[in-house]
């Protein structure tokens, strides 16, 4: 076997390109380091498939190298980051919305205190059934001798209800009161008032559960 190897000519010589490469041949190990740059990798050369799993890691990544642009829906998941690993100086600005935020991710143990304020609220943020409690005001047609059922809409029976007229001068003149009834207990539905004045009486309630 002769071991003379004729010089190589780009005319008439087998080029090596992708498609004479066979697969395995060339592995990390024949690659020096350093030798693969940014410029000579092709736009889109590089997927997902072909970075083997635990292939990068952080000080394979330059900062600030991995951007909002580069990551795609979905692709990082609760398990691949560290507990502690976000931190407020780690999120920009308005970056965390309520659509980002999964039911019951955020604990009572997990807001500082005074970090909820009124400029953080939003318009109409808090209802009754967040305060647990109900303010009610309206006209009952007043029984002397039964209680009225009045709604309050929380779906549990309070534990406490306070109850004023909304008076007139001439009521007040004529020392009528309303109160809640003794002999009907609130229920899940309805808190029970009954007043000193046989005809329509505004009141105000404040219901508690």
């Amino acid at each position: 076997m002769s071991a003379y190897i004729p010089p190589f000519n780009p005319a008439t010589s087998a080029k090596i390109y992708g498609n004479n490469i066979q697969s395995g041949v060339i592995t990390s190990a024949h690659i020096a380091d350093g030798t693969v740059v940014a410029a000579e990798v092709a736009a889109g050369a590089i997927t997902s498939a072909k970075i083997g799993t635990g292939a990068v890691t952080s000080i394979k990544l330059a900062a600030a190298a991995v951007i909002s642009a580069k990551i795609g829906t979905g692709a990082v998941l609760a398990a691949s980051i560290g507990a502690g690993a976000a931190t407020s100086a780690k999120i920009g600005n308005n970056a965390v919305v309520s659509g980002k935020l999964g039911t019951n991710a955020v604990l009572a143990a997990s807001i500082a205190a005074g970090a909820v304020t009124s400029a953080k609220l939003g318009s109409s943020s808090v209802t009754n059934a967040k305060m647990n409690a109900a303010f009610l005001s309206g006209t009952i047609s007043g029984l002397t001798n039964g209680a009225v059922a009045v709604a309050h809409g929380l779906a549990v029976a309070p534990k406490s209800v306070v109850v004023s007229m909304l008076a007139t001068q001439g009521e007040i003149t004529a020392k009528h009161s309303i109160h809640v009834a003794a002999a009907s207990a609130s229920t899940s539905t309805n808190i029970y008032l009954v007043s000193s004045k046989a005809g329509n009486v505004k009141y105000m309630a404040y219901v508690q559960i």
